[in-house]
């Protein structure tokens, strides 16, 4: 069994390795897209936590619509073999909706503290030696 969850980690891996070297194209965004934005050279930190808000507010209306699916799913697909199938949907839906939410709330508050009490610097690039 310890083999073949290894074998499952080894090749998850060698696949994010061959996504990331293959950037930029559709299958590499999709799958580093939870990684959220990135600050930009020159932009304020308050206009960057602000796409931060944006983007936890724009996972938290995707699990919505998830959750939308699944209800509509579930009246077209009413066996009792499926009832398993859509109680692990729901509750991962349910931990995913959470965590959207929660970030959603932390980044706000972090972007209301920049915009009212500040510091509001720009975002500046720095070499990797320099860190």
């Amino acid at each position: 069994m310890i083999e073949k969850i290894a074998i499952f980690y080894l090749l998850v891996f060698a696949l994010l390795v061959a996504l990331k070297r293959m950037r930029p194209n559709l299958l590499s965004s999709l799958a580093f897209s939870w990684f959220g934005p990135f600050p930009e050279e020159g932009e304020l930190l308050s206009s960057f936590k602000a796409r931060r808000v944006m983007y936890a507010l724009n996972w938290a209306i995707q699990f919505v619509a998830y959750f939308a699916f699944l209800a509509l799913a579930r009246v077209y697909f009413n066996s009792p073999f499926d009832e398993t199938f859509f109680l692990v949907a729901g509750f991962a839906g349910t931990i995913g909706l959470g965590m959207a939410v929660l970030a959603f709330a932390g980044f706000s508050i972090s972007w209301l503290k920049t915009v009212i009490f500040g510091p509001n610097p720009k975002c500046e690039y720095i070499e990797e030696h320099e860190v």
